[in-house]
């Protein structure tokens, strides 16, 4: 039972009196015709299909699911550099700390003049749910993973200036890439061909700020809806294979849109699925409304302080702000088992809604010091790999205290390695001394 420290109940805004109004479940995501005008034709005829398929396929599915984990995102080629104070970017992106979708000339510009002032940088094969399941199998490599995304081809830019450029180490520790694309010998366009870029900059070794060129990402619905046509494979069956899926943003979030609405019927042929979700800002915060019944569907929801507040509608007190919180995951599809987890320095924040009230519960942790980090890119989705691991593992999810310590513990590894490590190493072996524990 999910214990709760607070609650409360709101009252009705109308009638001042404290709702007993239940919304009736909603099963399915209602998309807006003159907003997704040019999705209609192809979701009605995926409904038809995938419903005319659902049940035999639930009457022949096995107990066993054949994956363990399916994480879905971005892949990208990220640039990380430690600045200095005179080269932060602090009004150029107005979605908080990122900006999702730009020029690659523009990243590669923005690289290029870090590299002639001479900042120290490192480079990675990220995406944040790329980094979540790379740290799911080195905290439990025994578990059966796979990507769905596309990993785009280095150009001539990663090659001269790039530290990352062996794709297929970088793969090496999925099990299952059915759905996981690449660009070689496609694509006449060079930026469709290309891997995504980004470049971060570093501050106290925080991250200031973040710029995507998407490039390849940007085709990843396409190649899904190549597949299912030209194969006759149906994405969403192979999603319900898994125990659990995990989404992080894309830069087209219509793309993402289309794509959770799979996971959702996914959901509906394996009511086992757990799905977990990292919104992130520019989703919180721009699309809003269109947001609210994907994460509706979602079991998990990873946010930061500024995430919960946008949802939250930026409300000054706390009072309104849970209120908003409670009324926005209550409207379209109410679980009391959906789970808000809100990351703060030295704690935790669970939230629950059940019957118009918000349970809170919050778990502490021993909070990283400046001085102690090096490089905190990457830490909430480090933090994620180790909930999910947690989760998944029967020796601490009896209490989701046990996976958010581990989480926890992932984090602080992934901050507190340095340029020259390897930060899953590093995770790993503080994870492994954690089960050592037990």
């Amino acid at each position: 039972m999910f214990y709760s420290e607070n609650s409360a109940e709101f009252p009705d805004k109308k009638t001042g009196e404290a709702s007993q109004k239940e919304s009736p479940p909603v099963f399915f995501v209602l998309l807006l015709p003159e907003i997704y005008q040019k999705f209609t034709f192809y979701l009605t005829n995926l409904d038809k299909m995938l419903y005319a398929k659902a049940e035999s396929f639930h009457r022949g599915m096995r107990t066993m699911t054949s994956l363990d984990i399916i994480c879905i995102g971005a892949i990208n080629y990220d640039y990380m550099f430690h600045c200095t104070a005179e080269d932060l970017r602090i009004n150029e992106i107005e979605s908080g700390d990122e900006k999702l979708s730009n020029p690659i000339s523009e990243v590669e510009d923005d690289i290029s003049e870090l590299i002639r002032k001479d900042r120290p940088y490192t480079t990675q094969i990220g995406g944040s749910a790329f980094i979540t399941l790379k740290v799911i199998k080195h905290i439990l490599p025994q578990l059966k993973a796979a990507y769905v995304g596309v990993c785009g081809t280095p150009n001539d830019f990663d090659f001269r200036y790039g530290k990352s450029n062996n794709l297929a180490e970088e793969l090496s520790h999925l099990d299952d890439k059915q759905w996981l694309f690449t660009t070689e010998d496609r694509f006449e366009d060079p930026y469709s061909r290309t891997i995504a870029k980004s470049v971060v900059r570093l501050y106290n070794h925080t991250r200031n700020c973040i710029k995507i060129a998407p490039c390849a990402n940007n085709t990843l619905l396409g190649r899904i809806q190549e597949k299912e046509e030209r194969t006759g494979e149906s994405f969403s069956e192979y999603l319900s294979q898994a125990r659990w899926i995990h989404l992080s943003s894309l830069s087209d979030f219509e793309q993402f849109e289309v794509i959770m609405r799979y996971v959702i019927q996914a959901k509906m042929l394996n009511p086992a699925l757990r799905v977990s979700m990292d919104p992130g800002f520019e989703y919180t915060s721009r699309r809003r409304e269109r947001l609210q019944s994907l994460v509706s569907n979602s079991d998990y929801i990873f946010l930061n302080k500024a995430e919960k507040r946008n949802l939250g509608l930026n409300a000054e007190r706390m009072r309104p702000l849970y209120r908003n919180l409670c009324e926005y995951f209550t409207e379209i599809n109410p679980s009391p088992e959906r789970t808000l987890i809100v990351k703060h320095d030295d704690r935790h924040e669970l939230l629950r809604f059940h019957e118009n009230k918000c349970r809170i519960r919050t778990i502490r942790h021993q909070k990283l010091y400046q001085y102690q980090l090096n490089n905190d890119t990457g830490a909430g989705d480090s933090f994620a790999g180790g909930f999910i691991s947690g989760m998944l593992d029967d020796r601490i999810n009896s209490d989701i205290a046990g996976p958010i310590q581990l989480g926890v513990l992932a984090a602080k590894g992934r901050m507190r390695s340095f340029d020259h490590e390897n930060p899953y190493q590093n995770i790993q072996k503080l994870t492994d001394a954690f089960f050592a524990s037990l």
